[in-house]
């Protein structure tokens, strides 16, 4: 497997979900595995695999093994996967606080869920965009959700210019990238 370099926006998130992939266990569900085609190396995580990896997406192609939509997962899931690995999906979900409820009935006990999200970056579709969070923000919808041992941290950055207060002069700011989480269910 090819690797992106940290200064990329992919290196980092790679970086943070193998930095995690041993709190994922043997039975892991991703969500959001949809590759647009084959030669997007730089999007799987299935080499992180201890075992089972079933990735799921609302839209068939490469990389899923089931079509489903996280909001309503298959019943007969109940407390079945060891870990869960959701990256770069939460902005793209209408509802996050019916969807990571509904992630945690899916996993075991104990089990641990690792978060990759966006606080500034550029609206994109597949299909839809909704959301944009915060440390806390996150935080707060995984609490909600039930789970616990939650740790979230920023990573990479933009730099940005603005006026703040009708000042005569533009301020820097610098503004993080993503948001990144684990939680344990």
């Amino acid at each position: 497997m090819k690797h992106l370099p940290l200064s990329s926006v992919r290196g980092r998130i790679r970086a943070y979900i193998a930095r995690h992939a041993d709190k994922l266990g043997t039975d892991v569900l991703e969500v959001g595995s949809r590759m647009t085609n084959p030669d997007t190396w730089w999007i799987v995580n299935r080499d992180l695999a201890r075992g089972q990896w079933t990735g799921i997406d609302m839209q068939p192609g490469h990389g899923v093994d089931r079509v489903a939509d996280m909001h309503s997962l298959p019943g007969d899931w109940g407390g079945r996967f060891t870990g869960v690995l959701c990256s770069e999906v939460l902005e793209h979900v209408a509802r996050p606080w019916l969807a990571l409820p509904e992630l945690r009935r899916v996993m075991q006990p104990g089990a641990w869920l690792v978060v990759t999200t966006l606080f500034a970056f550029p609206e994109h579709g597949f299909p839809d965009d909704f959301y944009r969070y915060t440390r806390n923000g996150l935080a707060l919808l995984l609490e909600d959700a039930g789970f616990r041992n939650v740790e979230t941290e920023y990573d990479g950055a933009i730099d940005i210019r603005l006026n703040d207060h009708g000042e005569d002069h533009a301020c820097s700011r610098r503004l993080p990238m993503h948001v990144f989480a684990v939680a344990q269910c």
